[in-house]
């Protein structure tokens, strides 16, 4: 690696917290640019530094879960799939497992890790896992939301309304639909080498 680029990616180490909460903390780092210009940067990294995961939660029939929850951010209302950070010592699957149930009251028969990723790599500092959650055929009055985080609705969906959801823009969460994709990739791969 060439000496200049050393120097650039030392500069750009060291981290400047302006302001932390109890979920996510600030960052305003001085920067040197590729170019050798100093700048500032502007990022978030969840306090515990754990990061956070969306469960996928499907039924065999293949109805998804999806919730609507009040995002403050761009004040309005989302369909998600159920989401939070990770705690201390849980791993992606029993952070998955637990906000499944904490959000909906819907217990998972199985949960798999299927893939991490940062959603917006140029603003937070973070890993964000996507993990699919087995959940029993289910009826709406089975779920209870948890209306203290914002939850207000819930609903079950077949692939081709979901897919219509999102191609409507009806669901706009970026992770949402970055989990849709994954878990769909993942179906693919599965047919792909004989599993089911």
């Amino acid at each position: 690696m060439p000496e200049s680029d050393r120097h650039h990616q030392s500069d750009n180490n060291r981290e400047n917290l302006v302001y932390e909460t109890p979920w996510i903390d600030f960052y305003y780092d001085d920067i040197t640019h590729a170019d050798g210009r100093s700048g500032k940067y502007a990022w978030v990294r969840t306090h515990s530094g754990n990061g956070a995961v969306m469960t996928i939660p499907v039924t065999p029939s293949e109805r998804y879960l999806l919730i609507k929850v009040y995002r403050h951010p761009v004040k309005s209302y989302m369909w998600e799939f159920p989401a939070g950070l990770i705690e201390d010592g849980e791993t992606p699957e029993q952070t998955g497992k637990r906000e499944l149930i904490e959000e909906t009251g819907i217990a998972s028969i199985r949960t798999k890790l299927l893939g991490s990723q940062t959603p917006i790599s140029g603003f937070v500092g973070d890993t964000f896992h996507s993990v699919l959650a087995e959940i029993p055929e289910i009826d709406p009055h089975d779920i209870k939301l948890q209306a203290e985080e914002g939850i207000v609705d819930a609903k079950l969906v077949t692939r081709s309304q979901v897919a219509g959801m999102a191609a409507s823009q009806e669901i706009e969460d970026g992770v949402t639909l970055m989990c849709l994709a994954r878990y769909w990739a993942y179906k693919e791969s599965e047919q792909g080498s004989g599993e089911q």
